[in-house]
């Protein structure tokens, strides 16, 4: 075999060896966004070139054909592979990643391997195939139609992943655009190299043949990578949350990445820091932030805070600071956003508001009482502190509605204190006064909360029971008249011997409005005083009748 060809595979294999080695050191680190495909593409560039050397290597073209179809098991891959890695790089992989849609990239792949593998069907991908010299090397192939549809589609694959990380150079910032570039030079050098062999191989005067040299500049593809992912951190610099800050919003916004380095800050933070992006990308916070200690003591949270801080100085001002962990799909942290809004202005006019609002609150507590006091003495009578006429006609009105509604009983009670005329007269008015205020507190104390009290006017009381049928008013009225006579009631050290005679009607019984049954109750009252006072009835019609012929 002739020396050029021995010397040709040795580089083939370098370049294969030193894929596979790249690709091992790279599943050693931790997982991030791209890596998994990175380094499949590698095992693929080392499966390519292996098996590229070793058709040069083989001495019989039986053996040769082996291993172009295994070459081409690399060949078919990397393209696909490429797309991949650069989708998930840039971070444009939501519409496929973990979808049925990843595998129809496979599809032209599949086939073409089914062409190669059957004997039936290799000629429709290689035309024909002969060793490149009498003394050996490697295949000079002849394209079928199936060979150019699997070009087409690599070569698709290939511009829409450089395409992509063009797009992610032109929008990203210094620090991203080095390692964005060593991708595209690494990948658009044996892209070129294959165009060239593809369209004229005449054009690279190495050998006298065609000869497809694009494995051998893989091994520049492999040293542009290993600066990627070792000298530039490619993996380690994934861009965060670029896309997401926009330059034009007023507040500062800085990207630490997860080994705390500032790795990027908008316009309105370099402002403030009064430092450039060339000052801040990749830096240690301590050295950025070192006339903020405040801030810089919330860019090491690894979970999400909200809160204020107050920057002091001449002027000082308060910051809110808003701290966001970015966590990738295998929830390893990637690094962190930070946002400082500046709110001392807002912060100034919260603290008058506050101050105002409780100077209002104060004075809406105060009319609030002025109000309930007067809605009190709209309803109250201001001698007794019993509800009013008034407010008893609405109250009569709506209990009379609902036992209509619920067809519920209800009772009316009018009471007369006994000859109040003579306190009043024996003892001057104030007395008087003084009885009809001990006779309506003996009542509020004595009945239900559901019982409403009224002074219907002078010495009158009516009392709404709720939910009390005629026997059951008749039984308490009862009791309020015995403990009312026993009540000790005294003015200017003298004793007073009070009653009062009582009169009911209830609802359904006796009436169905509450007009009636008030006029009702009042003949029962009239009855009780007629037949001496001090004692109270329910009203019937016989009883009435009587009362009305005597």
């Amino acid at each position: 075999m002739d020396f050029l060809w021995i010397v040709f595979a040795i580089i083939l294999i370098a370049n294969a060896v030193a894929a596979v080695a790249i690709a091992w050191m790279l599943s050693r680190k931790p997982p991030k966004s791209g890596s998994h495909s990175m380094t499949l593409m590698l095992l693929g560039l080392g499966v390519w070139s292996f098996s590229y050397a070793m058709i040069t290597l083989s001495p019989t073209l039986e053996t040769k054909h082996l291993w172009l179809k295994l070459e081409n098991i690399g060949i078919l891959s990397v393209p696909v592979l490429w797309f991949f890695f650069t989708m998930k790089f840039t971070r444009l992989d939501k519409w496929m990643t973990g979808k049925p849609i990843m595998l129809l990239f496979w599809v032209i792949p599949a086939v073409s391997l089914l062409f190669l593998f059957s004997e039936d069907w290799f000629h429709l991908y290689y035309k024909s195939t002969h060793t490149a010299s009498a003394s050996g090397g490697p295949l000079v192939i002849s394209r079928g139609p199936m060979y150019w549809i699997a070009l087409t589609h690599a070569y698709l694959l290939n511009l829409a992943g450089m395409g992509v990380l063009v797009w992610r150079f032109i929008k990203s910032r210094l620090v991203y655009r080095r390692q964005t570039s060593y991708l595209i030079g690494a990948v658009i050098i044996p892209f070129a190299i294959n165009i060239i062999y593809q369209l004229k191989p005449d054009l690279l005067p190495f050998f006298s043949m065609p000869l497809d040299l694009t494995p051998l500049f893989f091994n520049i593809t492999a040293i542009l990578l290993v600066a990627s992912v070792f000298g530039l951190r490619l993996f380690d610099l994934v861009p965060i949350a670029r896309d997401t800050v926009l330059e034009h919003i007023p507040e500062m916004v800085f990207v630490v990445d997860a080994h705390d380095r500032v790795m990027d800050a908008n316009s309105m933070a370099q402002k403030w820091l009064g430092k450039s992006i060339e000052e801040i990308s990749g830096q240690d916070p301590v050295e950025v932030f070192r006339k903020w200690p405040q801030l810089l003591n919330r860019f090491f949270f690894t979970e999400y805070s909200r809160e204020e801080i107050e920057i002091p100085g001449e002027t000082p001002y308060t910051l809110e600071v808003i701290v966001t962990p970015i966590f990738n799909r295998f929830n390893n942290l990637e690094g962190r956003v930070i946002v400082a809004r500046n709110i001392t202005e807002r912060k100034a006019l919260e603290n008058k508001l506050k101050a105002l609002n409780e100077s209002l609150q104060i004075q809406l507590d105060e009319n609030e009482g002025l109000r309930l006091k007067l809605q009190e003495q709209a309803i109250r009578d201001p001698l007794t502190g019993a509800f009013n006429r008034r407010y008893f006609s609405e109250a009569l009105d709506q209990e009379s509605a609902r036992s209509i509604r619920e067809r519920t009983p209800f009772s009316i009670l009018i009471l007369d204190v006994d000859h109040f005329k003579k306190f009043n007269d024996t003892y001057g008015h104030k007395c008087g006064d003084f009885v009809l205020q001990s006779l309506a507190s003996f009542l509020n104390e004595n009945t239900r909360q559901g019982d409403i009290v009224c002074r219907y006017g002078g010495e009158e009381f009516v009392i709404l029971m709720t939910d009390a049928p005629s026997e059951s008013a008749r039984k308490r009225a009862e009791l309020f008249r015995k403990h009312f006579d026993e009540t000790k009631i005294e003015y200017d050290g003298k004793r007073l011997k009070c009653t009062f005679s009582a009169g009911i009607a209830s609802y359904p019984e006796h009436a169905h409005s509450g007009e009636a049954l008030l006029s009702l109750a009042d003949q029962a009252l009239y009855q009780s005083k007629s037949e001496g006072r001090d004692r109270v009835s329910v009203y019937s019609p016989e009883n009435f009748y009587q009362t009305s012929n005597d």
